[in-house]
């Protein structure tokens, strides 16, 4: 019996882990006015991680940092992967072109420099990708539960 404790605890270990894999440790910015961020069932959308520093970050992996200079390329390849393989694609009537319908969701360290996600965002606007909806992702004030109305 006690065995099959052990086991349990390791695997709900292991399941956790994995679960977190996606998100740096990260001081998000704070949002008074926000609408809750609730994707889509069964949608596994792409989380960009972007530290203090400009160091983007995808699943623990460095895809660009400022040591790189102007060398996007593999974020450019990233950025690809995501529309052209992870994203739902649709047929838009307007432009006769065919685009990534899933959003891209950045998660930026309160104290990263505007200029980084401004980059990631031109470059989501590269003719190959076309990525056109970004989310940013932004952090609730301590004191959200207090202005919350009380239920009846």
């Amino acid at each position: 019996m006690i065995d099959c404790i052990f086991q349990l605890i390791i695997f709900f270990f292991l399941i956790i882990d994995l679960q977190n894999k996606e998100l740096e440790p990260l001081v998000l910015p704070k949002a008074i006015h926000a609408i809750p961020d609730e994707p889509e069932p069964g949608r596994k959308r792409p989380i960009l991680n972007v530290r203090q520093d400009g160091t983007v970050v995808y699943r623990t992996k460095v895809f660009w940092q400022p040591s790189d200079g102007e060398n996007y390329s593999k974020l450019l390849k990233l950025l690809d992967y995501f529309a052209n393989t992870l994203m739902v694609k649709k047929m838009d009537p307007d432009l006769k072109r065919v685009l990534p319908q899933d959003a891209l969701l950045i998660r930026a360290d309160r104290w990263t420099e505007m200029h980084h996600i401004a980059k990631i965002m031109e470059l989501c606007g590269n003719q190959k990708i076309l990525i056109w909806k970004v989310e940013l992702a932004v952090g609730e004030p301590k004191d959200a539960d207090s202005k919350k109305k009380p239920s009846k």
